[in-house]
């Protein structure tokens, strides 16, 4: 018996670490979608700043060509939805949409955006990051769902943690029954002796 609780405490422990960080991630991204006005305060890149009169208008608007040039940088296995002129934030557009997101091109002053599920950067129109803002929703939603961010992994590591779950709970029950069953059994045969 000895023996037998040795090895079930070694297997409920090493469970127990592999499904910590999830059960950690979960939890904290469970109270965010209950809760996301209490969780939102701490995060950040939220929101970014977007002063339109800081970008210089061209002396002529970006051509169709010159926008699906910039496209190009991003994303460039990504197959190619659909190309739009657009409206976007107040401005007209050139929006190319490619399976893993958008790139959006303001045709009067050469920034852009390049939008994906998960986070919104802007541009100068010489490429340089001015700001860009996460979609927390979108992260602590699929994270609880999936354990990642990506569907094929996140699978993956959420089975692994859900059977490492199972063997924890089956062998944490196991502790728990184990040394009460050795004190009937001792209670038992003291009553037969």
């Amino acid at each position: 018996m000895g023996l037998t609780l040795k090895y079930v405490r070694i297997l409920h422990s090493w469970c127990g670490v592999i499904a910590l960080p999830w059960v950690i991630f979960f939890g904290l991204t469970g109270f965010y979608l209950n809760h996301p006005d209490v969780v939102s305060s701490a995060l950040p890149l939220q929101d970014y700043e977007e002063n339109i009169e800081t970008f210089a208008k061209l002396d002529e608007p970006i051509t169709a060509k010159v926008a699906a040039d910039v496209a190009r940088l991003y994303w460039p296995d990504s197959k190619m939805l659909s190309v739009n002129k657009s409206t976007y934030h107040g401005q007209e557009v050139v929006q190319f949409e490619r399976e893993a997101g958008l790139i959006i091109v303001a045709t009067e002053t050469g920034h852009y955006y390049v939008k994906s599920k998960i986070q919104n950067r802007m541009y100068s129109p010489d490429g340089a990051i001015l700001d860009r803002k996460i979609y927390w929703d979108y992260v602590f939603g699929v994270f609880h769902r999936t354990g990642w961010l990506t569907w094929s992994l996140g699978t993956i590591l959420a089975d692994i943690t859900a059977f490492s779950l199972i063997i924890f709970g089956f062998s944490g029950l196991a502790l728990w029954y184990l040394p009460k069953h050795r004190r009937i059994k001792r209670k038992i045969r003291g009553l037969f002796a």
